[in-house]
């Protein structure tokens, strides 16, 4: 009697649980296309003005608290100049994010320059609805290009509907998908 209840313990036990075998490990799946964590200028932490190397070629900037005032010029436009020696995530670039609150702005022209002597070539250009809103403000795609030249500098032309000032809080650098 004993013996019949443990063959049958047994063989339900070995219905419930597993044989043990040497494991094998499914190859674990790759993205496609690697997507990187985006790049971030933020102007300034709260209680500090800081441009981070951003400089106005048109129109002016003041660095603010947690944030850069733009001023745009006479004719509506602020151009904003990065600093140089941008890292590769730049070069990779599929969208920028402009942090701008308020509304009206109209275009958004994104142009890029290899090294300090060349020219200014555009990878962006949106207005309407390609000036996507998003939560965090403007997103524009990049248009399709070369993409392994390095970036030396980046420029932005930004055109609004009227001369008033407003805040920017952020430009980000969005790579891979979106």
């Amino acid at each position: 009697m004993i013996r019949t209840s443990l063959a049958i313990l047994t063989v339900v036990v070995g219905l419930v649980s597993p044989t043990l075998v040497p494991a094998q490990t499914a190859p674990m799946a790759t993205p496609a296309v690697p997507v990187q964590e985006p790049f971030s200028w933020s102007f300034g932490k709260p209680q500090s003005a800081n441009a981070e190397g951003w400089t106005a070629e048109r129109g002016t900037i003041t660095p603010g608290d947690g944030e850069l005032r733009l001023q745009p010029d006479a004719n509506r436009r602020v151009i904003l100049l990065s600093p140089s020696g941008l890292p590769e995530v730049a070069r990779d670039a599929e969208e920028f994010v402009l942090g701008v609150t308020g509304t009206g702005l109209q275009r958004v022209r994104i142009q890029v320059r290899r090294d300090v002597r060349g020219g200014w070539i555009t990878i962006a250009d949106a207005s309407g609805a390609a000036l996507r809103e998003v939560t965090d403000g403007y997103a524009i795609k990049r248009t399709a290009g070369a993409r392994s030249a390095p970036i030396e500098r980046l420029r932005f032309e930004l055109q609004f509907r009227t001369t008033n000032a407003r805040a920017l809080k952020h430009i980000s650098i969005k790579t891979g998908p979106s």
